[in-house]
């Protein structure tokens, strides 16, 4: 008698178990996508996506939402395909006034970017790094000019473990000078 109890609770936990695997693959392709892009868009929808990078199973985007906030999001490559983390955003300067680096921001603990006008002559660095950029008029021309991008370009910085605290400068990249130099 003992043995058929043993049997039985051993095909109950092989049905519960089929069972939960079945929901986690249907779970888990239901939230997953063939692109990076998709991933995102089905978390919002509304927006103007910038690539950063896609390398291997993690891309990095930035996007303008409401032609008037910046913000950054990862998107991972899982078993079933792209997942997008949370989003994070701020308000844009109105003015599109870059000169300095007000108005940077954060995304988790890893990365933190911002505007800047004219980088060609600029230099952004924290501690012995710099920054990397990205040109917002590599948009459609129609982009740049319906949400005020020309001269305009992301910076950011993206390390590895927890941002700890530091100074950003921005430099004349010609002279050496250094422009403004905010604390992290």
């Amino acid at each position: 008698m003992k043995q058929g109890s043993f049997k039985k609770a051993v095909n109950a936990f092989t049905v519960i178990a089929i069972f939960i695997t079945v929901i986690w693959i249907i779970s888990g392709k239901s939230n997953s996508y063939s692109e990076p892009q998709e991933a995102i868009f089905a978390v919002e929808n509304d927006l103007v996506l910038i690539p950063a990078y896609k390398i291997n199973r993690n891309a990095l985007f930035f996007f303008i939402k409401d032609k008037n906030n910046l913000g950054a999001t990862y998107v991972r490559k899982g078993l079933f395909g792209w997942k997008a983390e949370f989003l994070s955003w701020r308000p844009m300067d109105y003015e599109r006034n870059y000169e300095n680096l007000n108005g940077y921001q954060g995304h988790g603990e890893n990365l933190i970017f911002g505007l800047v006008k004219d980088s060609d002559d600029l230099l952004i660095q924290l501690g012995d790094k710099s920054a990397k950029i990205l040109n917002l008029e590599m948009l459609p021309t129609e982009v740049v000019e319906e949400y005020q991008l020309a001269g305009l370009y992301i910076w950011y910085f993206e390390i590895d473990t927890a941002l700890e605290e530091g100074k950003i400068r921005l430099i004349n990249n010609t002279t050496e000078e250094v422009i403004e130099e905010i604390d992290l």
